[in-house]
């Protein structure tokens, strides 16, 4: 089965700008980066997933220390899944066992992870401590949700020289991506973009990632007469769109048959998750996630599910 067209776009435009991105996603100025390359992990698979990440693992390091390099795992969510945390600590260990940064004997890579979802808010974070004694696992992930990410601050940030015009394309998916006023200040900065082919690549890829917000329409009328010829991504959107079904001579076609088949999908995640915690989920628990088609809020639901450790808390959390 091909890659889904979101999951393609979000790695090439990650791959496009990779200090800009890893600056972005950790909030620091791109002068406290050394980006040293892409690490070949093909050997590494993430176990039991078709689709592996081992193409977007970077080698990276503190600007200025003298601390091991890090090797950083990038992944993107069309919507988070509630078991990021066991799958990033399972491939992590994979990663630190398997991958040596220079041949000298017992050295290792610092290993971390970033995870983008593009919709929904994750939890892949996680701490575990036994009170009173030293036991403690932890796992701190750089995680960004971009559905809470405010797109007049990521252009104000542009716009002030702070970050990179490379990070327009995920500005569909952040709020306030719908806004005709910001969508005007955006293509202000995609035509201020000297490279034609970066100029047809940003177009193209917001249109992509339009489609996974929902925002399809609106981004086509605003983008009408961008010219997109020039990316060199947007036939392989275009093809990769039709083989999954999704498109209509567009980069990733009905949005609205890919959105009901993800709402349906929360509805069916959030209650196996709440069957297998919690054994009996009452009728109208049953009745309100059915019934609820707004897919944020699902999603919350599955992610409150996923934590909570008793069906009262979960229900009084949730107001179901």
């Amino acid at each position: 089965m091909p890659a889904n067209p979101f999951d393609k776009a979000a790695r090439y435009v990650t791959k496009m700008a990779p200090l800009a991105f890893l600056a972005w996603a950790f909030g620091v100025p791109t002068s406290e980066i050394t980006f040293g390359g892409w690490l070949d992990t093909r050997a590494v698979p993430l176990p039991h997933e078709p689709d592996q990440i081992g193409d977007t693992v970077a080698r990276a390091r503190n600007f200025g220390t003298e601390e091991a390099p890090w090797a950083i795992a990038i992944e993107f969510q069309i919507e988070p899944d509630p078991m990021m945390f066991g799958r990033l600590m399972i491939y992590l260990g994979h990663l630190w066992q398997s991958l040596k940064p220079d041949p000298e004997r017992g050295s290792r890579f610092n290993i971390g992870a970033v995870v983008v979802n593009l919709t929904g808010t994750g939890r892949a974070s996680r701490e575990m401590r036994w009170p009173g004694t030293p036991l403690v696992t932890h796992l701190g992930v750089v995680e960004r949700n971009l559905v809470t990410e405010r797109a007049a601050t990521l252009l104000a940030g542009i716009e002030a020289g702070h970050w990179s015009r490379a990070l327009l394309p995920w500005l569909p998916l952040m709020t306030g991506g719908d806004d005709a006023g910001i969508i005007d200040r955006w293509k202000v900065l995609a035509e201020s973009e000297s490279d034609r082919r970066a100029r047809g690549t940003y177009g193209g890829l917001a249109l992509v990632f339009a489609a996974a917000a929902g925002r399809r329409e609106i981004w086509e009328k605003a983008l009408e007469g961008w010219n997109v010829i020039e990316s060199p991504v947007v036939n392989e959107w275009i093809a990769l769109g039709k083989a999954n079904g999704l498109a209509e001579g567009k980069a990733v076609g009905k949005a609205e048959g890919l959105m009901q088949g993800r709402i349906e999908q929360s509805r069916v995640t959030l209650l196996t998750i709440l069957e297998a915690k919690f054994d009996s989920v009452p009728a109208e628990v049953v009745m309100a996630a059915r019934a609820c088609t707004d897919l944020v809020k699902l999603q919350t639901w599955t992610t409150q599910a996923a934590t909570a450790t008793t069906l009262v808390e979960f229900r009084t959390t949730t107001g179901l």
